[in-house]
């Protein structure tokens, strides 16, 4: 090939003008670029630390078995690793789904400077539930089961619970793809950002099936979660079954979620120097009060309805009960229907803080402490699980800066709008 040939081969694969002013106003509509923030600060460091560790005690969990570092057992067969990694994990990662409903379903556009945190925060906290099944279950080398036929169950909650992740965590890897053309168009290398400006236009035409498909999924899982435990009448204690625990577990992922969103927004604008975006976050926050409401109605109503608000006083379960209640519902939604609370960034970030921690609670009365094991067995997590699930966030942790710091996840603070 000639010196000429090879000019007009390379050429040909340039951008064209057209090309170029498309994707300006690609970027103009939106307009994210890399943090390229200090990477390795003192809590980065800590990170990368925590995630050493619990890598070597996971290694050392697939050579010798759950027994070398668990304190599970054949009465008490899950722990900590199915109630904070995945149970609770998954809860924590619905920012995702509902931001992205709120902004295609429910047209809101004032929140789309706030989708591809949430959506960078939800992958990261869907693959490490993922792993945290993978970690916790015997046969972990038999992982691939769902996904054969022969092994599928149309009845069981289980499945879909573990058929809707792994689609959904699939979903949340195509909806980041164009965070990462964006990336390739950004680099200034022709050939590079010339196959990215064809795929980025071919993902805006079908992004949206992708992103409807994924909410739906989402909504499926989370309240399914729920409805495994209503195989379990006799050993979860009443003040918890109730056939309305799918309703609980959908109510209180949708509610977590937009306030995970908000507390992602307050550490990563802490982390990279950035202006909070106290405008969006209080309009976001405003719209969880009628999801904590009804969660905190649909559980008062449960009690009612089945005869059980005497169980309230009767055992250390109901203060249990109580604090789900509070911290989740009663308190923080008369916090965020004071219109000054909302607009006030620590009261706002604390508030938040509250509403995760009732989360957390919630999930883990429903799968640790109100349910009993086998007569003659106890149990309570060893080192080893609590620095596994120390990874597992410090993972999620340092993966977040380093997508946020190399890749355009953020929106220029030129470039915010004002949401109310």
């Amino acid at each position: 090939m000639t010196a000429e040939e090879r000019f007009r081969q390379k050429k040909a694969h340039l951008p064209t003008r057209e090309e170029i002013e498309e994707y300006e106003d690609v970027m103009e509509r939106f307009p994210r670029e890399p943090q390229r923030a200090k990477l390795w600060t003192p809590l980065f460091t800590l990170g990368v630390a925590i995630i050493a560790v619990g890598a070597i005690i996971t290694l050392v969990r697939f050579i010798f078995g759950l027994g070398a570092v668990t304190n599970l057992s054949d009465g008490f067969p899950w722990g900590l690793w199915i109630t904070f990694d995945v149970v609770i994990g998954i809860a924590l990662a619905s920012g995702g789904y509902t931001t992205a409903a709120l902004i295609y379903v429910f047209n809101d556009a004032r929140f789309s400077p706030l989708i591809r945190p949430a959506i960078t925060t939800a992958m990261l906290g869907y693959a490490m539930a993922a792993f945290g099944v993978v970690v916790d279950v015997g046969r972990w080398w038999q992982i691939y089961n769902p996904l054969l036929p022969d092994n599928w169950h149309g009845g069981s909650a289980l499945f879909e619970v573990s058929i809707c992740v792994m689609a959904y965590l699939t979903v949340l890897v195509i909806e980041y793809l164009p965070t990462l053309t964006d990336r390739w168009i950004q680099s200034g290398k022709p050939v590079a950002a010339r196959r990215a400006m064809n795929i980025r236009r071919w993902l805006d035409k079908v992004m949206i099936l992708f992103i409807l498909t994924g909410i739906v999924i989402s909504t499926l899982h989370q309240s399914s979660l729920g409805s495994i435990m209503l195989l379990a009448p006799h050993r979860l204690h009443p003040l918890w079954f109730s056939p309305w625990l799918p309703a609980f577990f959908l109510l209180s992922s949708i509610a977590v979620g937009w306030h995970v969103v908000i507390v992602e927004s307050f550490i990563s604008s802490k982390s990279f120097g950035r202006k909070i975006e106290m405008p969006l976050l209080a309009g976001l926050a405003k719209r969880t009060i009628i999801f904590l409401g009804l969660y905190v109605m649909v559980k008062f109503y449960d009690l009612i309805f089945y005869d059980e608000f005497h169980l309230l006083f009767q055992s250390w379960y109901g203060l249990l009960w109580f604090a789900e209640v509070a911290l989740f519902g009663i308190v923080p939604g008369w916090l965020l229907a004071t219109p000054w609370i909302r607009r006030d960034p620590r009261m706002l970030y604390w508030t938040s803080w509250m509403v995760i921690i009732g989360l957390m609670l919630s999930r883990a009365n429903v799968f640790l402490f109100a349910f009993s094991a086998t007569p003659g067995w106890s149990y309570f997590p060893s080192i080893g699980e609590i620095l596994v699930s120390a990874m597992m966030v410090s993972i999620i942790m340092v993966g977040y800066k380093l997508f946020a710091n190399y890749f355009p996840v953020l929106m220029r603070e030129e470039k915010l709008q004002p949401a109310k």
